[in-house]
């Protein structure tokens, strides 16, 4: 483009060329923060991110609302909930709509919160739930009845009360145990037990 296409006829002065600000297209870096070259910043200083949002909005607006339906949902994740699970649940919703960059590996657990979701509304996978949760709590209970007899000092029992109903608020909340937490469970049926026998061989 010529000097004269650029600035404008010139007949006899030359008027100085008003200073532009040149936006780039938008970019993330490859770190998870964003390219901010060519952003205009706010009278405050910080840097606009509505461009980062709208982007979200245009291409994961299905996935904003199917988490914002599941946040909502209080039979899934209960109003006031600290659960680690339900806390990364909210922790992905915010992201999306406050235009942080979804990496691939965002995006996978995305899906996976959204797919574990929709199997919680088949029925059979209700009754299958209600059965495991069902059987667990009675096993919970009997390891309860066990603790009871085994005469430990109030220190230990509580502390051991204190696991057996963490346990028991998990399993109604989320249906399932972790491998770890069924060893525990074993571990403390197995040493209950034995504690109850012992008990009666001296008595």
């Amino acid at each position: 483009m010529s000097n004269l296409g650029k600035w404008g006829t010139v007949i006899k002065l030359v008027k100085k060329p008003v200073a532009t600000v040149k936006r780039a297209k938008l970019t993330h870096r490859g770190n998870g923060t964003s390219s901010l070259r060519g952003i205009r910043k706010r009278a405050n200083g910080s840097y606009r991110t509505d461009e980062w949002v709208k982007y979200n909005t245009k291409n994961f607006g299905k996935r904003i609302k199917q988490l914002q339906h599941i946040i909502e949902d209080e039979s899934y994740i209960p109003k006031g909930s600290t659960n680690d699970y339900h806390e990364f649940i909210l922790s992905m919703y915010r992201a999306l709509i406050s235009g942080r960059k979804v990496t691939p590996k965002m995006e996978s657990a995305i899906t996976k919160i959204v797919k574990s979701y929709a199997k919680t509304l088949n029925p059979e996978y209700i009754k299958k739930k209600l059965d495991y949760t069902d059987n667990t709590i009675a096993k919970l209970n009997m390891i309860k009845r066990k603790l009871d007899e085994c005469n430990y000092t109030p220190n230990y029992k509580n502390e051991k009360l204190y696991f057996l109903e963490s346990i028991e608020r998990q399993v109604h909340s989320r249906g399932s145990l972790s491998i770890k937490q069924r060893k525990a469970l074993n571990g403390m049926y197995n040493q209950f037990t034995k504690k109850i026998e012992k008990i009666k061989k001296s008595a």
